[in-house]
C-alpha cells in the first residue's frame, strides 16, 4: 500500500444518528422488525439444538454518530457459548451465511454474528433489538483522536501486512493477522471505538488491505493441504 493512499483516516462524526435507522434516537420499528426477521434466519441456518440465546444487539458506526457511507450494521446473536468447540462452529458459520447472503437494510449491509455473553463488547453504541432499549447509548461528543497517529498506525501495519505477503508463508501471515487483530481488541478495550488501533484497522479494511490478507492465507492453507501432480521420470 502507498503511503499516498493513506492520507485520510476514517474518523467520521454526525450530529445524528444515522436516519435510515433511528428516530429520535429510538430503532425503527419497521427496521426493528426486519432485524428481528434476520435473527431468526441465522439462527436458523446455524442448525444447532440449543443456541441458548439472550439478546439480539447492534452495535458499531451504525449505532453510534460515526457512521458514514460504507459503514455497515453488526447485528450480533448474544448466547452461551458453552465449549470453544461451539465458538468455531459459531465462527464457521458465520464466514458461510455473511459470504452465501448479501443481507441489506436500507442499503446498509447487514453482517451477522454470534457473541458469546460471557465476552465483554467494545462499542459506542450498543442497542438491544430483542427488547427494543439502549444498552449503551452512544454520546454526540465529536472524537478527539489525532488523525496522524491514526496514518502512523496504519502504515506500520500495511508494512506488517505487505511484509506478510512478500514472505509467502502461512504461519507468518496467520501471526500477523492474529497480532494485528489483538492490537485492535487492545484499543477498544482501553480507548473505545475511536481508538488508534481500531481506526487503523478500520482504515486498513476500508482500503482492501485486511482481505487481501485474509485471502492470501486461505490461499496458502488451500495449498498446504494439496499435493501436486507427480510425473514419472
Amino acid at each position: 500500500m502507498k503511503i499516498q493512499e493513506l492520507s485520510h483516516a476514517p474518523i467520521t462524526h454526525n450530529p445524528t444518528l444515522n436516519p435510515k435507522l433511528w428516530d429520535n434516537n429510538k430503532l425503527i420499528p419497521e427496521v426493528r422488525v426486519q432485524l428481528l426477521r434476520i435473527a431468526r434466519h441465522f439462527a436458523d441456518f446455524l442448525k444447532v439444538e440449543r443456541l441458548n440465546l439472550r439478546d439480539i444487539t447492534i452495535s458499531g458506526s451504525n449505532a453510534s454518530f460515526g457512521y458514514s457511507d460504507s459503514s455497515d450494521l453488526d447485528l450480533h446473536l448474544v448466547a452461551d457459548v458453552d465449549t470453544p468447540e461451539r465458538a468455531e462452529l459459531y465462527d464457521a458459520k458465520k464466514n458461510v451465511y455473511n459470504f452465501k447472503y448479501n443481507i441489506k437494510i436500507r442499503d446498509i449491509d447487514v453482517e451477522l454474528y454470534v457473541q458469546d455473553s460471557k465476552q465483554k463488547h467494545h462499542s459506542a453504541g450498543i442497542y438491544s433489538v430483542l427488547y427494543d432499549k439502549w444498552l449503551n447509548e452512544p454520546k454526540g461528543d465529536a472524537p478527539t483522536t489525532n488523525a496522524k497517529e491514526v496514518k502512523s498506525k496504519a502504515r506500520n501495519y500495511a508494512g506488517r501486512i505487505n511484509q506478510a505477503l512478500r514472505s509467502n508463508d502461512l504461519n507468518t501471515a496467520r501471526e500477523t493477522m492474529s497480532n494485528i487483530r489483538r492490537l485492535r481488541q487492545a484499543g477498544l478495550e482501553t480507548g473505545g471505538e475511536a481508538s488508534v488501533e481500531n481506526l487503523a484497522f478500520k482504515l486498513l479494511r476500508a482500503r482492501g488491505q485486511i482481505d487481501k490478507l485474509v485471502k492470501h492465507i486461505t490461499k496458502l492453507e488451500s495449498a498446504s493441504l494439496s499435493i501436486g501432480e507427480q510425473h514419472e521420470s
